[in-house]
Protein backbone atom coordinates (compact mmCIF):
# COMPACT_ATOMS: atom_id res chain seq x y z
CA UNK A 1 0.00 0.00 0.00
CA UNK A 2 1.77 3.15 -0.80
CA UNK A 3 0.05 6.83 -0.65
CA UNK A 4 0.48 9.38 -3.50
CA UNK A 5 -0.51 13.00 -4.01
CA UNK A 6 -0.69 12.13 -7.73
CA UNK A 7 -1.68 9.61 -10.16
CA UNK A 8 -2.40 9.32 -14.10
CA UNK A 9 -4.01 12.78 -14.82
CA UNK A 10 -5.56 13.25 -10.84
CA UNK A 11 -3.99 15.24 -8.27
CA UNK A 12 -4.15 16.39 -4.87
CA UNK A 13 -5.84 19.60 -4.12
CA UNK A 14 -8.37 18.88 -7.56
CA UNK A 15 -12.05 19.89 -7.77
CA UNK A 16 -13.87 17.07 -9.30
CA UNK A 17 -17.07 14.61 -9.70
CA UNK A 18 -17.30 11.46 -8.69
CA UNK A 19 -19.61 9.06 -11.32
CA UNK A 20 -22.80 8.72 -9.97
CA UNK A 21 -22.27 11.00 -7.03
CA UNK A 22 -24.12 14.23 -6.84
CA UNK A 23 -21.94 17.38 -6.29
CA UNK A 24 -18.14 17.98 -6.64
CA UNK A 25 -15.38 16.95 -4.65
CA UNK A 26 -11.55 17.50 -4.31
CA UNK A 27 -9.15 14.88 -4.12
CA UNK A 28 -6.94 14.97 -0.90
CA UNK A 29 -4.67 11.98 -2.38
CA UNK A 30 -4.68 8.13 -3.35
CA UNK A 31 -3.80 4.63 -2.10
CA UNK A 32 -2.36 2.50 -4.34
CA UNK A 33 -3.22 -1.11 -2.98
CA UNK A 34 -1.91 -2.96 -6.14
CA UNK A 35 -1.12 -1.99 -9.93
CA UNK A 36 -5.21 -3.05 -10.20
CA UNK A 37 -6.61 -1.18 -7.18
CA UNK A 38 -6.54 2.70 -6.74
CA UNK A 39 -8.69 4.39 -4.32
CA UNK A 40 -9.19 8.62 -4.20
CA UNK A 41 -9.74 10.08 -0.49
CA UNK A 42 -11.90 13.07 -1.41
CA UNK A 43 -13.69 15.65 0.33
CA UNK A 44 -17.24 16.74 -0.54
CA UNK A 45 -16.88 20.61 -1.42
CA UNK A 46 -19.83 23.30 -0.05
CA UNK A 47 -21.78 25.08 -2.38
CA UNK A 48 -19.66 28.45 -1.98
CA UNK A 49 -16.34 25.78 -2.97
CA UNK A 50 -15.13 25.44 0.99
CA UNK A 51 -14.61 21.85 1.68
CA UNK A 52 -16.73 20.13 3.99
CA UNK A 53 -16.80 17.43 6.51
CA UNK A 54 -18.07 14.71 4.45
CA UNK A 55 -15.50 12.70 3.18
CA UNK A 56 -14.93 8.94 1.20
CA UNK A 57 -12.63 6.65 -1.26
CA UNK A 58 -13.48 6.27 -4.50
CA UNK A 59 -11.80 4.28 -7.30
CA UNK A 60 -10.35 6.29 -9.67
CA UNK A 61 -11.87 5.01 -12.47
CA UNK A 62 -14.92 6.82 -10.96
CA UNK A 63 -13.40 9.94 -11.16
CA UNK A 64 -14.57 12.92 -13.87
CA UNK A 65 -13.45 15.90 -14.52
CA UNK A 66 -15.46 19.00 -13.54
CA UNK A 67 -16.95 19.63 -17.02
CA UNK A 68 -17.64 16.21 -17.86
CA UNK A 69 -21.17 15.11 -18.17
CA UNK A 70 -23.02 12.80 -15.29
CA UNK A 71 -24.39 9.40 -16.80
CA UNK A 72 -28.17 9.62 -17.81
CA UNK A 73 -29.04 5.89 -18.41
CA UNK A 74 -28.34 2.51 -16.95
CA UNK A 75 -26.04 -0.20 -18.03
CA UNK A 76 -29.05 -1.40 -19.87
CA UNK A 77 -29.74 1.98 -21.66
CA UNK A 78 -32.99 3.23 -20.39
CA UNK A 79 -33.35 6.37 -18.78
CA UNK A 80 -35.10 7.02 -15.38
CA UNK A 81 -38.45 7.49 -16.84
CA UNK A 82 -37.83 4.38 -19.18
CA UNK A 83 -37.00 2.22 -16.19
CA UNK A 84 -39.78 3.78 -13.72
CA UNK A 85 -42.08 2.94 -16.51
CA UNK A 86 -41.27 -0.49 -16.99
CA UNK A 87 -40.48 -1.40 -13.48
CA UNK A 88 -43.94 0.13 -12.26
CA UNK A 89 -45.90 -0.93 -14.72
CA UNK A 90 -48.63 -2.78 -12.49
CA UNK A 91 -49.43 0.54 -10.95
CA UNK A 92 -47.34 -0.45 -7.44
CA UNK A 93 -44.21 -0.76 -5.84
CA UNK A 94 -42.63 -2.39 -2.71
CA UNK A 95 -41.15 0.36 -0.11
CA UNK A 96 -38.65 -0.49 1.79
CA UNK A 97 -35.82 1.34 4.80
CA UNK A 98 -32.49 1.70 3.80
CA UNK A 99 -30.49 -0.28 6.90
CA UNK A 100 -33.53 -2.53 7.85
CA UNK A 101 -35.93 -4.67 5.88
CA UNK A 102 -39.95 -3.34 6.66
CA UNK A 103 -41.42 -3.61 3.53
CA UNK A 104 -45.30 -2.26 2.48
CA UNK A 105 -47.06 -1.43 -0.60
CA UNK A 106 -47.56 1.50 -2.20
CA UNK A 107 -49.41 2.84 -5.30
CA UNK A 108 -47.79 4.55 -7.94
CA UNK A 109 -49.37 7.74 -8.60
CA UNK A 110 -47.23 9.27 -11.59
CA UNK A 111 -44.09 9.31 -13.27
CA UNK A 112 -42.16 12.80 -14.27
CA UNK A 113 -40.30 13.53 -17.68
CA UNK A 114 -37.08 13.10 -15.15
CA UNK A 115 -38.30 9.88 -13.70
CA UNK A 116 -39.42 10.89 -10.03
CA UNK A 117 -42.14 8.81 -9.15
CA UNK A 118 -44.83 9.82 -7.15
CA UNK A 119 -46.13 7.40 -4.73
CA UNK A 120 -49.19 6.58 -1.84
CA UNK A 121 -48.65 4.66 1.42
CA UNK A 122 -51.41 1.59 1.48
CA UNK A 123 -52.84 0.22 4.51
CA UNK A 124 -54.00 -3.51 3.02
CA UNK A 125 -56.85 -4.87 4.19
CA UNK A 126 -57.04 -7.63 2.32
CA UNK A 127 -54.61 -9.86 0.23
CA UNK A 128 -51.24 -10.82 2.32
CA UNK A 129 -50.78 -13.87 3.80
CA UNK A 130 -48.39 -15.15 5.81
CA UNK A 131 -45.58 -17.38 4.09
CA UNK A 132 -46.77 -21.00 5.58
CA UNK A 133 -43.72 -23.62 6.18
CA UNK A 134 -44.37 -27.04 6.92
CA UNK A 135 -41.94 -27.86 9.96
CA UNK A 136 -42.56 -31.88 10.24
CA UNK A 137 -46.01 -32.40 10.57
CA UNK A 138 -47.47 -28.96 11.49
CA UNK A 139 -48.30 -26.01 9.60
CA UNK A 140 -46.49 -22.70 10.68
CA UNK A 141 -47.30 -19.38 9.36
CA UNK A 142 -44.14 -17.04 9.06
CA UNK A 143 -44.18 -13.87 11.12
CA UNK A 144 -41.55 -12.13 8.72
CA UNK A 145 -42.31 -13.04 5.48
CA UNK A 146 -46.04 -12.40 3.76
CA UNK A 147 -47.52 -13.56 0.55
CA UNK A 148 -49.09 -10.64 -2.07
CA UNK A 149 -52.36 -12.85 -3.69
CA UNK A 150 -52.97 -9.50 -6.44
CA UNK A 151 -56.20 -11.18 -7.64
CA UNK A 152 -57.65 -10.70 -3.84
CA UNK A 153 -56.09 -7.17 -3.39
CA UNK A 154 -57.70 -4.45 -1.38
CA UNK A 155 -56.08 -1.55 -0.23
CA UNK A 156 -56.86 2.24 1.27
CA UNK A 157 -54.32 5.05 1.24
CA UNK A 158 -52.99 6.47 4.33
CA UNK A 159 -50.56 9.11 4.46
CA UNK A 160 -49.58 11.89 2.00
CA UNK A 161 -48.60 11.15 -1.52
CA UNK A 162 -44.21 11.13 -1.05
CA UNK A 163 -41.71 11.52 -4.30
CA UNK A 164 -38.82 9.33 -4.90
CA UNK A 165 -36.06 10.94 -7.09
CA UNK A 166 -34.29 8.40 -9.39
CA UNK A 167 -30.25 8.21 -8.64
CA UNK A 168 -27.65 5.86 -10.61
CA UNK A 169 -25.80 3.48 -8.22
CA UNK A 170 -23.11 1.02 -10.04
CA UNK A 171 -25.28 1.18 -13.33
CA UNK A 172 -28.61 0.63 -12.23
CA UNK A 173 -31.47 2.85 -11.29
CA UNK A 174 -32.12 3.09 -7.60
CA UNK A 175 -35.70 5.21 -6.25
CA UNK A 176 -34.84 7.30 -3.21
CA UNK A 177 -36.47 9.10 -0.62
CA UNK A 178 -34.35 10.19 2.27
CA UNK A 179 -33.89 6.27 3.86
CA UNK A 180 -36.42 5.01 2.09
CA UNK A 181 -36.62 3.39 -1.23
CA UNK A 182 -39.29 1.48 -3.71
CA UNK A 183 -38.67 -1.55 -5.69
CA UNK A 184 -40.58 -3.94 -8.42
CA UNK A 185 -43.57 -4.93 -6.97
CA UNK A 186 -43.29 -9.40 -6.46
CA UNK A 187 -45.07 -11.87 -4.97
CA UNK A 188 -43.74 -11.32 -1.55
CA UNK A 189 -43.34 -8.71 1.27
CA UNK A 190 -40.83 -9.04 4.19
CA UNK A 191 -40.76 -7.61 7.31
CA UNK A 192 -38.23 -8.63 9.73
CA UNK A 193 -38.94 -8.46 13.34
CA UNK A 194 -35.18 -7.98 14.91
Amino acid sequence: MQYTKQYQQWQAGQAVQVQEWPGQYKIHNFIIYSSNFVEAHVYKLKRDGSVGPKNSSVGVEKLMTIDAEQPNTDKNGLTAKEYAGQTFSCGYAVHDYCRTTRQSLVKVLSISKAGRVKVQQLAVTNGIEAVKELRGNTLVSSQEERVIRWDRLETRPTGSPETYTPRLHNGEWVFCNGEQYIQYAGMKLTWLLD
